[in-house]
């Protein structure tokens, strides 16, 4: 047979063809995944760059936070390219994130941080002048095209918090990347503790220790050392606890390798040991006189909020008062009522606050008109909570301030939150009754405050918060603040045991107070309470603060934190 070398080498060029196509195929695959892999990487370096942006601008607003009275910015209107620069933004948030932004923060008023735009040279904003070329150098060397700092109010009047958005954009191969990092910020609040104290022994006073039967369930800070006595069991902190020590019942002080043996330590981490720059950084004296001071422009004298219905204000009172909370009790009802001697000031809320009615009455014409309020009630002597049962039910949100001491008397339950766990027990209602809260309708409860409840309450003295009616199984649900004194018991070493003091919300004091005695031999309960102290799982994110609840200047904290690109 004759060989055909025109049909091998016509079969030679067709492999050759599909050779290189498939290389060429190839070729481009790894084209177009280079190309991938240096886009994500760019995108990375733009996120990267998008939160050392955002970090700037908390450095700068963390010196604006001027405690109570939130941050120190003056809010404009928007402006149409800020409204461009919004749409930009939300339209790349999830779904949730989008309806949160919609329905929580105030697009209408906006504060220009700090804008620079490369291509036009454009800058401004409120940065100093050495802070503003480190960002422009920064944007220049990383071939930024713009960097942009907004920040704005939310929809709450009331709230001190502000929603900051910081973005980095740059090009690559002709495409815009632009990343974006927005948060929730505002004053860091003194009760993002359960339990916080300055001193754990009065000065001349006994050793307060903890025992076996208490339960603290949130993070715990003292700037001492903590007294445990385990001889009946150990006491659980579910918290971090951040102290300078432990000493045991001898007054020993334990070595830290052996803590998991005097105390069921499960916070993440169990505890962190403080230093003096730590407990110099939070100096009660220093927050005591701040919070006094500020908390004045909070608040008028009754004829001042009667001639200016129109102005969001607290109340102010000369001398002692006494204050009942009674929402949605019977032919009775009212949301909070302020005595002093004969007359009466009756505040019921409307269903949108800030908006509020007031009744005075006594000595004299009744006299009633509607008003702005802001929750916050202030006595330069002492407040004292007692209503007309042993149970004070509130809806809203509340500070109490008393340059005194405050004094409790009833238990203090937000009135949905009774509704759903203590309503089918009218013991609540009585001074020698009350029941006790289980671990597990502790962690029930906890879940209900996450997703339904709106209402909180501070009590806040310059001297103590005293519970001066032993009430059995006492509750109070509210953020407890003693900046010069204790939270304590009046005649806690009296009488017999009083069951379980519930505290759902937060304690500061200066010294620690007792609440009660217990047999050293024992570890059981003599006189007083053992403690079931629960935080509430609200402060963490600053859902439903009260206005005045007690902060330090020059200190933030981001309350939630996001990206989108």
């Amino acid at each position: 047979m004759k060989k055909r070398k025109g049909f091998m080498i016509a079969i030679v060029l067709i492999m050759l063809i599909v050779a290189s196509v498939i290389l060429l195929i190839i070729y481009e695959g790894i084209g177009i995944y280079r190309t991938n892999i240096e886009a994500g990487l760019k995108r990375n370096q733009v996120d990267l760059h998008a939160m050392n942006v955002f970090n700037v601008a908390i450095g700068f607003l963390r010196v604006r936070m001027a405690g109570i009275l939130g941050v120190n910015l003056t809010f404009i209107d928007t402006s149409e390219s800020v409204l461009t620069f919004l749409r930009n933004f939300t339209q790349r948030l999830t779904n949730e994130w989008r309806t949160f932004f919609s329905t929580t923060v105030d697009t209408g008023k906006y504060v220009e941080v700090f804008s620079y735009d490369a291509l036009t040279n454009r800058i401004s904003g409120l940065f100093d002048s050495t802070v503003t070329s480190e960002l422009c150098n920064y944007a220049t060397e990383n071939g930024l095209r713009r960097i942009q700092i907004f920040a704005f109010r939310l929809r709450d009047a009331r709230s001190s918090n502000v929603l900051v958005v910081a973005s980095a954009e740059s090009v690559f191969r002709g495409r815009n990347l632009i990343s974006y990092v927005f948060g929730m910020v505002g004053p860091k609040n003194l009760n993002e503790y359960i339990y916080f104290t300055n001193r754990e022994v009065r000065p001349g006073g006994s050793t307060i220790y903890f025992v076996g039967a208490d339960y603290i369930d949130g993070p715990l800070r003292t700037h001492d050392y903590i007294n445990i006595n385990n001889v009946g069991g150990n006491p659980t902190f579910k918290g971090t606890i951040e102290m300078v020590g432990i000493r045991d019942r001898n007054g020993n002080i334990v070595n830290p390798a052996n803590y998991n043996q005097i105390a069921n330590l499960q916070g993440t981490p169990p505890y962190r040991l403080l230093t003096q720059d730590d407990i110099n950084s939070l100096s009660f004296q220093t927050i005591r006189d701040e919070y006094d001071s500020n908390i004045q422009r909070l608040v008028n004298t009754y004829d001042w909020v009667k001639a200016n219905t129109g102005i969001q204000t607290g109340l102010k009172f000369t001398g002692d008062v006494t204050i009942s909370f009674n929402h949605g009790q019977g032919a009775s009802n009212y949301d909070i009522k302020i005595s002093q001697g004969n007359v009466d000031y009756i505040i019921t809320w409307n269903p949108n606050p800030p908006f509020a009615r007031m009744r005075k009455q006594g000595e004299g014409p009744a006299e009633e008109f509607s008003f702005l309020f802001n929750g916050v009630v202030v006595a330069t002597g002492n407040i004292t909570i007692d209503g007309p049962t042993a149970l004070s039910t509130y809806a809203g949100n509340y500070t109490l301030y008393a340059q005194g001491d405050v004094l409790v008397k009833d238990r203090l339950i937000p009135k949905s939150t009774y509704d759903k766990f203590f309503a089918s027990d009218s013991r609540e209602h009585s001074t020698s009754a009350g029941r006790e809260v289980s671990s597990t309708e502790i962690s029930s409860i906890k879940d209900y405050l996450s997703s339904a409840e709106k209402s909180s309450l501070n009590i806040v003295a310059r001297n103590n918060v005293r519970i001066a009616e032993r009430l059995n199984n006492m509750k109070i649900f509210a953020s407890l603040f003693a900046f010069d004194g204790s939270f304590t018991v009046d005649n806690y070493n009296l009488g017999s045991a009083n069951g379980q003091l519930l505290v759902f919300g937060s304690i500061m004091q200066n010294y620690r107070g007792p609440v009660g005695t217990f047999n050293p031999s024992t570890g059981q309960i003599i006189t007083g309470y053992k403690k079931a102290y629960v935080y509430d799982p609200r402060i963490v994110t600053g859902a439903y603060q009260p206005v005045g609840t007690p902060t330090k200047s020059q200190t933030l904290t981001i309350k939630m934190l996001g990206m989108a690109n």
